[in-house]
């Protein structure tokens, strides 16, 4: 390469990564007050997981009563572990057993927050759940930002369900059309919809003004040309972090339901309804 046009490529990377690293400080918002399971619940108890490179991360679990399911949870860019636990109560009222990762640099846990390191910690997670739930059914959840995590997850893994609230279709759907060239973290859902085997239910408000309904539809597409197992659940009057009642109930359907789409039209909480795939 000629001298001045590797100054060139390297003023380029320096500037593509400042750029990058610009956007992620708009992605992820960590909060910083150190990870705690103190108001959540007796049987609420913090856990310990390594990363495959090396991470110490601390979540938070609730062991399932009888043979509940275990839910792995994946939050959004600005809630933690503990926000969700707290948000998802009736959940753990009816017996769930719950894994709420936490992931790097966030809640006071070491490193900082990437896709691909995100992908590691969700691996590390996915292991400490898998041991939780032994033969219990597992199923992945994801809220916004966590369902990219979650969709990533599926890439990889094998598990009962992936169920999804508020996500998007991408990162870079989301992110005005000036700044998705810079984006380092794509988050690609929709690619990752035609890869992945397992039962898919993506529930979103169709009042949702942070992630909005176009990226539901997107998806439920993107599922339907893949054939894929499982329904889009829309919400009615819900938002972007709907009623608590309203996704434990819409959780029980999905788990009630085996598949049957009939049953979990039925099952499914005032105001929800059914879009196949």
């Amino acid at each position: 390469m000629k001298p001045i046009a590797a100054v060139t490529a390297l003023a380029a990377s320096a500037m593509l990564t400042a750029c990058g690293g610009l956007v992620r400080s708009r992605i992820y918002h960590p909060p910083t007050a150190r990870l705690s399971p103190a108001g959540l619940g007796p049987d609420v108890r913090e856990i310990g997981v390594a990363t495959a490179d090396g991470l110490a991360l601390r979540g938070l679990e609730r062991p399932p009563s009888g043979d509940m399911p275990v839910l792995l949870f994946f939050h959004g860019n600005a809630s933690s572990a503990s926000g969700v636990m707290a948000w998802l109560r009736p959940l753990l009222d009816r017996g769930y057993g719950f894994v709420s990762a936490e992931y790097r640099g966030y809640s006071g846990n070491p490193g900082s927050p990437t896709q691909a390191g995100l992908t590691r910690d969700a691996d590390a997670f996915h292991a400490h759940a898998r041991r939780l739930a032994g033969s219990r059914p597992l199923i992945v959840v994801g809220h916004s930002l966590g369902g990219g995590v979650a969709f990533d997850l599926a890439l990889r893994h094998r598990f009962d369900a992936l169920v999804t609230i508020g996500t998007f279709a991408s990162i870079r759907d989301v992110a005005p059309r000036i700044a998705r060239a810079f984006i380092p973290d794509p988050f690609d859902n929709r690619a990752a919809v035609a890869k992945i085997d397992e039962p898919l239910f993506l529930i979103h408000g169709d009042r949702d003004d942070v992630i909005s309904l176009w990226h539901a539809r997107e998806l439920q597409e993107a599922a339907a040309a893949a054939k894929r197992d499982g329904a889009a659940i829309v919400l009615s009057g819900e938002g972007h972090q709907p009623d608590a009642a309203v996704v434990a109930a819409a959780i029980d359907a999905i788990r009630g339901s085996a598949g049957d789409l009939r049953k979990l039209a039925v099952a499914l909480p005032k105001g929800a309804r059914v879009v196949p795939f």
